[in-house]
């Protein structure tokens, strides 16, 4: 019986190869009707099992009553049974989340611990009615092209055989070949959104229009198929050609911001200084920014301001902010190095020197110039990047820039063939 379930399971299992043929598997087992059948389905399909159940410590007895039947309904079939207990509540207020975030994390990291010893994948009930509110629920968050295909058949280690089928098949197929379950009675709490989802929106769009539930499942899988690994979503830059020439640029900046905490807003205002070609400037959400450049928006961390470094002319050697200094005689010294080092005359220099970032306003008189220049300038026609800008260092001496690091030595610092002590000074790893 439940011939119809099995089919479609198998069907769908091997067209969106969401599972190999027989591959053994952890199952996430709430003793719920959704995974009980799951467990069922998935050992007719010829797959080697293990049970995995996660008491979260929300329901005192109830939830200590579902881990017993889990554990009874494992051991009476002869498979291996995996409990866990964990405290939500608590992880809850320790974390300043709520407690279904909570339990959401610490049920995937009980999942992670047995995969460490059995490195199966695991297998969840989620199905195409779960799929349908997680959809509502993230456009009533605010959502991009992944929250539209909401869950997944295969995300990582994680399979979902049941995705395609509905919670009215699964109840049917429970009925027709006896399987025992246990109801949750949070599923039916108010308090959540799924269940209000659930319980109110879904059923109030069926009597709007019958049969409105699968019809948004069957869009919701070709949502998800809409949803396809976009090459701007891991991209430290994007084009401004690329994206004057997508026919969805909103969506293509979203893709690839979103998921940093930038807000559609933001993302609006983005595509503005993109058309407005206002170089310079920089977005910021959290630990990332976007600068507009040139010809692209450059995606990376915010910088930290490097810290002031001190060298003194009694210290033989010394390294940091990414650079290591020595002090030659004259005769150890290299007889050239490449632009991202420097020799310099020590004693043209007044110490302390103080290595620093650049400021706004600093000048200096660049070796066989003639004359000073900004350094924002040089930086300019160096065609250094505006976020890569913010990391250079200069080095100063006595109230004068004696480095531009990597890029021009001062006039009159510079070593030459007279010079009898020279300051060697190097990035790290060059």
């Amino acid at each position: 019986m439940g011939s119809d379930l099995i089919d479609a399971v198998r069907r769908f299992v091997r067209r969106d190869r969401v599972l190999e043929d027989r591959e053994p598997l952890h199952v996430g087992v709430s003793g719920g009707v959704d995974s009980m059948v799951l467990l069922h389905v998935l050992r007719r399909l010829g797959h080697v099992c293990s049970v995995i159940h996660v008491d979260h410590g929300t329901r005192g007895e109830g939830s200590a009553a579902d881990r017993r039947f889990v554990e009874e309904q494992a051991r009476a079939l002869g498979l291996e049974v995996h409990g866990t207990w964990v405290d939500a509540p608590a992880h809850a207020a320790r974390c300043g989340i709520s407690v279904q975030m909570a339990a959401r994390e610490l049920r995937y990291a009980c999942f992670e611990e047995v995969r460490q010893t059995r490195p199966w994948r695991i297998a969840l009930a989620h199905h195409a009615d779960d799929a349908v509110e997680t959809l509502f629920i993230n456009l009533l968050r605010g959502t991009g092209v992944r929250g539209w295909a909401g869950i997944r058949p295969v995300s990582g280690p994680y399979v979902r055989p049941l995705l395609h089928a509905h919670r009215s098949e699964i109840m049917r197929y429970a009925e027709a070949n006896g399987i025992a379950y246990r109801e949750d009675p949070s599923n039916a709490d108010p308090k959540y959104l799924r269940n209000r989802i659930r319980h109110e929106v879904l059923p109030f769009l069926e009597t709007l229009r019958p049969g409105a539930s699968q019809a948004m499942a069957r869009s919701v899988a070709l949502l998800r198929e809409l949803a396809p690994q976009n090459e701007a979503a891991s991209a430290s830059s994007i084009s401004f050609a690329l994206l004057e020439q997508s026919g969805s640029p909103t969506v293509l900046l979203h893709e690839a911001l979103y998921r940093f905490g930038f807000h559609p807003d933001m993302i609006e205002r983005i595509r503005d200084a993109v058309a407005e070609r206002r170089t310079g400037a920089i977005f910021e959400a959290g630990a990332h920014r976007v600068v507009v450049d040139r010809d692209e928006l450059r995606i990376g961390l915010r910088a930290a301001e490097p810290a002031s470094i001190r060298i003194d002319a009694d210290h033989p050697s010394g390294e940091g902010g990414g650079l290591r200094w020595r002090f030659l005689a004259a005769a150890d010294a290299p007889a050239s190095v490449p632009r991202e080092e420097a020799l310099l005359d020590a004693a043209a220099l007044h110490f302390p020197l103080q290595l620093r970032p650049w400021r706004p306003g600093d000048r200096m008189r660049p070796t066989g110039l003639g004359g000073s220049k900004l350094i924002s300038d040089i930086l300019i026609d160096a065609k250094v990047p505006r976020d890569a800008k913010d990391t250079v260092l200069v080095l100063e001496s006595g109230g004068r820039l004696a480095w531009l690091v990597g890029f021009r030595i001062g006039e009159g610092f510079q070593a030459t063939s007279a010079s009898e002590r020279v300051l060697h000074l190097q990035r790290m790893g060059s």
